[in-house]
């Protein structure tokens, strides 16, 4: 017995000391950027620089449905059509609810398998149905009315840290979208914070916000990144001086407890209504008499809008200037509908947004046409199935393809653009936006984004406050090319490029500033008071 414990530590050792050395050569093992977009990239083909430019005509070939195999030994379930994502994810929803096994996941948070403390990888549960209605009061529509004021704040200081920002440029609009990324995400960060914790977050070099911003990477990079104990999971049985990945998630998981939990007390003290104290109510009602919530898995919950919120959006706000480069034709007619409804003499708000209905549209486009996580989050069937002639084994990994799905001309009308073309008028329906078109990038059925009302809206108020006040133009000798990428974790952003931010004039400068100066900031004035809790 002593031999055979022997030869089981020395084989798990060997396998520690390969997996390190291989990895270590250059950088951290478990910090190493991706090239390539996790799984998908590996079906396809696609050049490093333009990682999905082979994917559509690979969706085509493939049809609906397809069970492709990973470098050529572990098969996918990939749903390139609405129709195939939506029967298998909304009408039979009960066997495609859960997540395949992440052990590193489930590692970093001190968790049992299938129990990650992030709810988005959690399994399709009693527990996480609890979860889920914990967030619901401050995700959904309910809580418009206390986000949307907020958003319009962020917004408005998106604009004066802009027009700060071009203030020091030789010519007043040359600008590089590294310079802009850190405003959009001071923007999306001050927004999510606030929301959840009733932290503002007044400029980019604020310590804590680069803590979570710190934090965040590394849980991003290794969800993308499958480690040893992902393919052999006894390996998280292992104890941490002989594991390098026990050793790793112990620390990170020490890490989160401590930012969380600061951040649910800093909610659960701070003035005014915000998510902590929305959901710590909630739990209180809704919970187990017998199983109450604990703070700690309320704060592994309100994170887990940190992880989909405060990364995604500033990237999908990049691809707005490359679309508007695209599409110089859009920018004009946002320009014409945004000087007509809302004029030249204050910003846009909510209160417009019916009659901006065009700028909702670009909004929707732009997650259609660059899905910031083109390949979705992926969910495992519980059953062994059949769609389309196809056969699905029980236990396999299938995903939803968001950017075969977003170019289903069975959905969207080919007669109005072709579907790799930026075009708004998509959405558009006797001047009115459409509501029976999908957006694939925040999934579908039971396990569809609980912030998407928090995305789709805060969106539509930057992209408003943008257009209101910018002309966005190529440089002369600066190629933009819509096809390059950069991969992060899950995610894609254009590849960095400079052009021209211009001012559509001094009034634009004169109204951001006058109401920048007069706009209320305090958060309990902004989003409400603290018996503003829905009980």
């Amino acid at each position: 017995m002593s031999n055979l414990i022997a030869t089981v530590l020395l084989a798990v050792s060997a396998l520690a000391a390969l997996y390190l050395y291989t990895n270590n050569k250059s950088q951290n093992a478990f910090q190493k950027p991706l090239l390539k977009l996790p799984l998908i990239s590996d079906l396809h083909s696609s050049p490093i620089e333009k990682p999905l430019i082979n994917w559509s005509a690979w969706s085509k070939q493939h049809g609906p449905i397809t069970v492709p195999k990973l470098f050529g030994i572990v098969p996918i379930v990939v749903l390139n059509s609405y129709e195939a994502v939506t029967e298998l994810f909304s009408r039979r929803s009960q066997w495609y609810s859960n997540r395949p096994t992440s052990v590193s996941m489930e590692m970093i948070t001190g968790a049992a398998p299938g129990c990650s403390r992030f709810t988005l990888m959690h399994d399709y549960d009693d527990h996480l149905k609890l979860h889920h209605r914990i967030l619901s009061p401050s995700l959904g529509a309910p809580a418009a009315a206390k986000f949307q004021p907020l958003m319009e704040l962020e917004a408005k200081q998106l604009l004066f840290d802009l027009a700060t920002t071009l203030r020091k440029s030789t010519d007043g609009s040359t600008i590089t979208t590294k310079t802009i990324y850190p405003l959009l995400e001071r923007t999306q960060s001050s927004v999510i914070l606030a929301l959840h914790y009733g932290l503002r977050i007044p400029k980019f070099e604020e310590p804590l916000l680069h803590e979570v911003i710190a934090i965040q990477a590394k849980v991003t990079h290794l969800a993308a990144n499958p480690q040893l104990p992902d393919l052999v999971p006894f390996l998280r049985y292992l104890p941490a001086f002989i594991s390098p990945w026990q050793k790793y998630a112990d620390k990170l998981y020490a890490s989160q407890v401590d930012l969380y939990m600061r951040l649910f007390r800093h909610g659960k003290g701070a003035p005014g209504w915000n998510a902590t104290k929305q959901a710590i109510t909630t739990a209180s009602k809704h919970a187990p008499v017998d199983s109450p919530v604990s703070d700690l898995d309320l704060a592994f919950t309100l994170a887990t809008s940190i992880q989909g919120g405060m990364e995604t959006s500033p990237r999908q706000l990049l691809w707005l200037f490359v679309a508007a480069m695209e599409s110089p034709v859009v920018l004009t007619r946002a320009h014409e509908v945004l000087d007509q409804f809302v004029g030249r003499e204050r910003l846009p708000r909510f209160s417009d947004r019916n009659n901006l209905v065009y700028v909702d549209a670009v909004a929707h486009e732009l997650f259609r046409w660059r899905p910031i996580s083109p390949g979705s989050i992926p969910r495992r069937a519980d059953r062994t199935d059949e769609f389309d002639g196809v056969k699905i084994a029980k236990g396999v990994t299938i995903m939803a393809n968001a950017w075969a799905i977003g170019r289903d001309e069975v959905v969207f009308d080919a007669s109005l653009g072709d579907a790799q073309d930026f075009v708004p008028e998509r959405w558009l329906r006797n001047g009115k936006l459409r509501g029976d078109l999908p957006l694939p990038v925040f999934g579908q059925g039971r396990r569809i984004c609980q912030g998407k009302r928090v995305a789709t809206d805060g969106t539509f108020m930057n992209i408003a406050h943008l257009l209101w006040a910018f002309d966005v133009e190529a440089l002369e000798g600066e190629e933009v090319d819509p096809w390059e990428m950069r991969v992060v974790g899950f995610m894609t952003e254009p590849k960095p490029f400079k052009f021209r931010l211009k001012p559509r004039g001094k009034w634009v400068l004169d109204v951001v500033s006058k109401e920048w100066d007069s706009t209320e900031k305090g958060l309990e004035e902004v989003m409400g008071i603290s018996h503003d809790v829905e009980k």
